[in-house]
């Protein structure tokens, strides 16, 4: 989880406010994450604020990073990447409580409240409607003990894309081969978590401990992401009544300021707290609770509106394809290596004699038109991607 500045000041003319802390840089500390009480692993993100004109995102390397219940059971976790902290399957015990210490490389400390371990009800069904010009998805859930009423819900996506051009060719250390077919660079899958995908929900006004076709996502067809095939995977948590007035608060700031990764103007927010300087400021909330997910896949072709093509930085103008004849076969070592030592071009297919049916030469085109992964996206098919999709 991402921790925002409050609002302070909404302006209703349409001249730009910008606040006096644009100038000030608190570098105060960011903390992001929830303790998964389950067999699924533990991520913190720690990192600093910066300057709410910056994008900069500051991360806090080095750190100390432990989970302790209040019965005195201690966890530590393992900087795994710059700021980001881990543990695996705590499988933790439901009657306690816990809580996060961080003790930082400049040896500041800081400590969330003790908080109950939630466990967290099945989804139901996860499922979409197609609107005028994209696709809302949907989540049912519903706790038959009673005793979830605050839920929140992420949610990641993968989707599938291919290239302006195929290449059935690979130049590798002078010599042209067929590319082997689990090598080809024509599909890929991009895998995307967007940074204010979270929606929270309770289901207080109910009888019944109940979330019924509640919106979140929705995803429009100009992204080119519906062009194949599309997977949402929502992910639910049980979450405290702190928790989620703590989220709904960041929703609302989200939906007026953008990205939940702004830095925000604000007054100091969350249940963690400094302890070696009490007038230091920390931004998080702390949540403790097993996770569910229900994954969904649909079918671009099956919608009844059109959706363009996810390219990436490629189209059609970038693309500068040319043609290698393979006479004379002298210098055709030297002309290959000319056009394809660079990386930034590729072969496509050979070119065969209509008559003789013999290979005459190669075509060739930019990179960014026949490697699928220059738009961001891996050949490597995702282990849960069902088989002819």
């Amino acid at each position: 989880m991402f921790l925002c500045f409050i609002l302070l000041v909404c302006s209703t003319c349409k001249k730009p406010y910008t606040p006096i802390i644009v100038a000030t840089d608190h570098h105060y500390l960011v903390v992001e994450g929830f303790i998964n009480s389950g067999n699924d692993s533990t991520f913190i993100k720690l990192s600093h604020t910066a300057l709410l004109n910056s994008k900069t995102i500051n991360p806090d390397s080095g750190a100390m990073v432990t989970i302790e219940s209040d019965k005195n059971d201690t966890y530590g976790l393992k900087e795994v990447k710059t700021g980001i902290y881990s543990i695996a399957n705590l499988n933790l015990p439901t009657e306690r409580k816990y809580r996060l210490r961080i003790i930082t490389l400049q040896n500041k400390e800081y400590v969330s409240d003790f908080v109950e371990n939630k466990i967290t009800p099945e989804i139901d069904s996860v499922f979409y409607k197609p609107l005028t010009s994209g696709v809302q998805f949907y989540v049912s859930a519903h706790d038959p003990t009673n005793k979830t009423r605050y839920y929140k819900w992420d949610y990641d996506e993968t989707w599938t894309y291919f290239s302006l051009e195929r290449s059935q060719l690979t130049y590798k250390n002078h010599v042209v081969s067929f590319t082997d077919p689990d090598s080809l660079l024509a599909i890929c899958y991009r895998h995307a978590t967007p940074s204010n995908s979270f929606y929270v929900a309770n289901s207080l006004a109910l009888g019944q401990d109940v979330i019924s076709h509640f919106p979140v996502g929705y995803v429009a067809a100009s992204t080119g992401r519906l062009t194949h095939v599309y997977s949402l995977l929502v992910k639910q948590h049980a979450i405290t009544e702190d928790a989620y007035k703590f989220w709904q608060i960041l929703k609302k700031n989200t939906e007026q300021l953008g990205s939940i990764f702004d830095p925000y103007p604000s007054t100091s927010l969350g249940n963690i707290h400094p302890v070696t300087n009490k007038d230091d400021i920390v931004l998080g909330i702390l949540s403790v609770s097993t996770e569910t997910s229900k994954r969904i896949f649909l079918s671009g072709r099956t919608l009844p509106f059109y959706v363009p093509p996810y390219l990436g930085p490629a189209y059609s103008t970038d693309c500068k394809s040319g043609y290698i004849p393979i006479k004379p076969e002298s210098t055709l070592p030297q002309r290959l290596e000319r056009t394809l030592s660079s990386g930034d071009t590729l072969l496509t297919l050979g070119v065969g004699d209509p008559i003789t049916h013999q290979l005459i030469g190669y075509n060739y085109s930019t990179r960014i038109c026949v490697d699928c992964r220059v738009a961001g996206g891996t050949t490597i098919r995702p282990s849960y991607w069902p088989i002819g999709f």
